[in-house]
């Protein structure tokens, strides 16, 4: 008797560490449908710079013409294609960038920015800034309808209450 009552408490904790686990994940996706947050996705912390002038017309690592004037990224970390928010910790001013290139493999910044993504978060006169970069979730996309070619954001967060959600 003693050890059917341990083998059915072991079944009892093992259902009540699921639900633990699954009952989150449902919650959050049924708020997914009113609220999209970056919250609980992908964040890197630290510096970002911009391109140099120098840099357009050229190829950029997905083989797109580069131009100051968009709005793009170049990541060591990140894959080629994904969609971020960038956050100017300073004056919590954001943009949305796809990364589409890469950094000298020896640069130690977290985020390379063109000059318009650079002009958006007030970082031009310093040349970097602190940032806090969240990649953008494909709920976001079906949320919306949208492509990630069709995405281009900016704004500024009037308070750390709305920090992190898009």
């Amino acid at each position: 008797m003693h050890v059917k009552k341990t083998i059915c408490f072991g079944r009892g904790l093992f259902w009540i560490i699921l639900l633990a686990l699954i009952l989150p994940v449902q919650v959050l996706m049924a708020q997914g449908n009113r609220d999209i947050s970056l919250r609980g996705h992908l964040v890197e912390h630290g510096i970002a710079s911009y391109y140099a002038k120098g840099f357009n017309g050229q190829l950029t690592s997905t083989g797109d013409v580069f131009t100051n004037k968009g709005m793009t990224a170049a990541s060591n970390t990140l894959p080629l294609g994904t969609v971020v928010k960038v956050t100017n910790l300073r004056n919590h001013k954001w943009v949305v960038v796809t990364i589409n290139d890469r950094m000298n493999k020896h640069n130690k910044r977290t985020i390379d920015l063109t000059r318009k993504a650079a002009e958006r978060l007030a970082m031009i006169h310093k040349g970097i800034a602190r940032v806090k970069v969240e990649v953008v979730p494909d709920m976001f996309y079906k949320f919306y309808h949208l492509s990630a070619d069709e995405l281009v954001a900016y704004g500024q967060n009037p308070d750390n209450a709305t920090e992190g959600a898009l």
